[in-house]
Parts: structure tokens; C-alpha cells; sequence
């Protein structure tokens, strides 16, 4: 075997097992955020949901003020933001709903 032809057996193997790598951590994430978002039915206090969304390892959330209250939207970077989950808040911190897209 000829030094070239090692070099692209060595590409070939890090070529997959990064490709495998990143399909797996997108699978977590998407994961992730499908199952936390199960967690918030209506009424539960943004207390609640805050604590439950910080355990998150692959995933963030950022929250935004509205004209009835607040919106939190949950995703994660490694799947380019194509999983979220979008949790409305009333004025009094109690969750309306929770929606997973």
C-alpha cells in the first residue's frame, strides 16, 4: 500500500467518523428539545420552565417580551435552529402553550 493510499484511507475513516459524530450530537439535540418541550403544558409557572430548560447540555433558550406576556423559544445551534420549541407566557408568568416545531 502506497503512502497515498493511506493518506486517503486515513481521510476516508476521519471523513466518517465525523460525519457520524455530528449525525449523532444532531439527534441528541433534536432530542432534546422534543422531550423538554413535552414538559410544558398550560398553567405551569415560567419558574418551572426556566429550571427545566437549564438543564439543557445541547440547547439554549432566549426569551422575549410580547404585548399578552412572553415568549421563550428553545433550540440548539447544531441543528441550525430547525428544531425549536416556542413557549407562550401570559402577564402572570403562567404558561399558555408550548409548541414544538
Amino acid at each position: 500500500m502506497t503512502t497515498k493510499n493511506k493518506y486517503q484511507l486515513y481521510f476516508i475513516a476521519i471523513a466518517i467518523i465525523t460525519f457520524t459524530t455530528s449525525v449523532i450530537f444532531w439527534s441528541m439535540a433534536k432530542d432534546e428539545i422534543y422531550y423538554l418541550c413535552g414538559n410544558f403544558s398550560s398553567g405551569v409557572e415560567k419558574s418551572s420552565v426556566i429550571r427545566q430548560l437549564d438543564t439543557a447540555n445541547l440547547s439554549t433558550h432566549k426569551q422575549s417580551i410580547t404585548k399578552d406576556g412572553s415568549r421563550i423559544i428553545f433550540s440548539s445551534k447544531l441543528n441550525f435552529v430547525s428544531y425549536k420549541c416556542i413557549i407562550e407566557l401570559d402577564k402572570n408568568d403562567a404558561v399558555i402553550s408550548a409548541e414544538y416545531m
